[in-house]
């Protein structure tokens, strides 16, 4: 009997014993399946979340495109704008002034929307000015004549002595050489309170004036000068020919001034700016 008691307990204990690791199983298995399906919840979420991102970065990126590629149009047509009033308002100077060369760029950085022209005209002679105003104004109009030009082109007609307009200057000797570039050698002098320096180039001579009193040097000048006309030239002229300029640069003051002879007219260009003056006679035509 008791050995029987013994046996049924041990029946129970064995019992028991395996109900609580089967629950713990369920349990263990309950939570790996959470698990797997709260994992699976975040894939889909993070993948979503790339996905929209993704999306986000592709229209960001298109939309700075069209931005990019709207800004370029815009400033092109600006550009053409600008190039076109040069263009109109020269094809209706060379109506006005037959014969004569004109520039077909205006030569200006910035401004050329307001590009404004008038000229004056006589058997002798035919001068061009050029200036930028508030607002753009047809060929010749009266109010242009209240605005400093940044250029000036004079033509001379029918000149008998050339050479006494143009004021080429030889090259100099017995005179303090000075290095404008690597192949380039000019001399320098002073006299009345400037200095000048000059060089020459085939058929032009070049004279920087810097003011002693304005403690200018002529030197960084005209190593400007050099280099400008090594990039831009000069109009193609038989005759021996200048350019004259005097160190600073402001609005109005024409210190750049470029003389030559063509056929029998002698033109001369008068700039604010040398870059501006040489950019001009580049598209001399």
């Amino acid at each position: 009997m008791k050995k029987n008691r013994k046996n049924l307990a041990l029946l129970l204990l064995a019992a028991s014993l395996l109900a609580g690791c089967a629950g713990q199983s369920n349990s263990q298995s309950s939570q790996s399946s959470q698990a797997k399906s709260e994992k699976k919840a975040e894939s889909k979420a993070s993948s979503k979340s790339a996905a929209k991102s993704a999306a986000s970065s592709a229209a960001s990126s298109t939309k700075s495109s069209s931005s990019q590629a709207s800004s370029k149009s815009a400033a092109s047509s600006s550009q053409r704008a600008d190039a076109n009033r040069m263009g109109t308002l020269t094809s209706q100077l060379r109506v006005k002034l037959p014969g004569m060369l004109l520039p077909a760029t205006d030569g200006l950085g910035q401004g050329s929307s307001n590009l404004n022209i008038r000229y004056t005209s006589s058997s002798s002679q035919n001068v061009v000015y050029y200036s930028v105003g508030n607002s753009p104004l047809a060929l010749n109009d009266s109010r242009i004549a209240s605005e400093k030009p940044y250029a000036v082109l004079t033509e001379k007609k029918n000149v008998a002595d050339a050479s006494s307009l143009i004021n080429y200057q030889e090259p100099k000797t017995g005179l303090p050489a000075v290095k404008i570039a690597s192949n380039v050698t000019g001399t320098e002098e002073g006299a009345a309170g400037s200095t000048y320096l000059q060089f020459n180039q085939g058929q032009w001579s070049f004279v920087v004036r810097a003011s002693n009193v304005q403690g200018q040097k002529p030197l960084p000048t005209a190593q400007k000068l050099l280099a400008l006309y090594q990039q831009y030239g000069l109009p193609d002229t038989a005759a021996k020919s200048s350019v004259q300029v005097d160190v600073g640069e402001s609005l109005g003051s024409l210190n750049t001034v470029i003389t030559w002879a063509k056929g029998s007219s002698v033109y001369q260009l008068k700039a604010h700016s040398t870059e501006t003056a040489f950019k001009m006679l580049k598209s001399l035509s």
